[in-house]
């Protein structure tokens, strides 16, 4: 099954290479995108603002001391972070969300997390870049950590719920060594109890289940329409739902699952970046394509940062049943 450290390596990097999969795809929005050739080429095979803001996030939790977790200093901490990444000159190439850059404005600003985010706003970015949450923390201090992540950018309730389910499903299969859908039921009760902000993250997790469950002959692609709240990954809800969907039904092959997770009408590069990101924590590094690993740029940089999160983090109890 492999150590708690190479499951690590094995989400952060696989989010880094479902986002350069689907960059190429994610503003297509014809029959295009079903067949368009994704390049290996060196500088051609490039993560986005996914990967990008999941390593400052990572460096922010890694700029804390260990200890008992600080609610207040986490979030100063991923704040000072991400007022970093918006003034990186790599973060304009990577196509950063508007929400996320409103967000970090107003945090520079004010330095208040609490209320630097979008409440109108539900898109992707507050669950995209959750990984680095997982690999440290568990428990009540992950659920509070994902939540103050999100606030940063976004207060909407579903992007709220996203990134705690997310988090918590990744970080229930970093513990458990698989992915599996009673993971999944787990956190969709949990987000009708403690994790419930007022979204509709639940309906999504439900709806994904339903999909994997139908006859082979629906699954050639995934059902964007179907999935609360229907809007194809650009918001949070649909976006881990996509991805949670594409895991469940597509979870035996690394490849073919951020295939059907890039190959959308919406979010292509978020949906699949979540894709790799669930079935790299299952099987670690062994399941991620040597072919893609050798052009992903920056890859010792991810691979020291999971490295260094998942020191800090191995050291939780294991949660049967998915539950923490």
């Amino acid at each position: 099954m492999g150590t708690f450290a190479d499951r690590a390596q094995g989400a952060f990097l696989g989010l880094a290479l479902g986002d350069a999969y689907g960059r190429p795809l994610e503003f297509i929005s014809d029959q295009r995108v079903r067949t368009t050739a994704i390049s290996l080429q060196s500088g051609e095979f490039r993560w986005t603002d996914d990967t990008h803001m999941a390593c400052y996030l990572a460096r922010a939790i890694l700029d804390l001391p260990p200890g008992p977790f600080d609610g207040e200093a986490l979030g100063q901490a991923v704040g000072q972070r991400f007022v970093e990444w918006l003034h990186d000159p790599l973060t304009p190439s990577t196509a950063p969300g508007n929400a996320c850059l409103r967000g970090v404005r107003a945090y520079e600003r004010t330095h208040n997390w609490r209320t630097s985010g979008n409440p109108p706003s539900d898109g992707c970015g507050a669950v995209m870049r959750i990984c680095p949450l997982a690999l440290a923390y568990w428990g009540p201090a992950l659920t509070d950590a994902a939540e103050i992540s999100a606030r940063i950018t976004h207060t909407h309730a579903n992007a709220l719920e996203a990134a705690i389910a997310a988090a918590h499903l990744l970080r229930w299969t970093l513990e458990e060594g698989r992915w599996a859908e009673h993971l999944v039921e787990a956190a969709s009760r949990q987000l009708r109890g403690p994790w419930h902000r007022g979204g509709i993250v639940a309906d999504a997790l439900q709806a994904a289940i339903a999909f994997s469950h139908r006859p082979e002959a629906d699954h050639v692609w995934l059902d964007e329409p179907g999935i609360p709240d229907g809007g194809g990954g650009w918001r949070s809800a649909s976006a881990l739902g996509l991805a949670v969907a594409a895991a469940l039904t597509w979870g035996g092959n690394f490849a073919t699952a951020v295939e059907k997770g890039a190959r959308i009408f919406g979010d292509s590069d978020s949906v699949a970046c979540l894709v790799g990101m669930f079935m790299g924590g299952a099987g670690g590094t062994a399941v991620l394509p040597t072919p893609w690993l050798e052009v992903l740029p920056d890859r010792q940089i991810i691979t020291d940062l999971a490295t260094a999160l998942a020191a800090r983090g191995a050291v939780s109890p294991r949660h049967p049943g998915g539950v923490s």
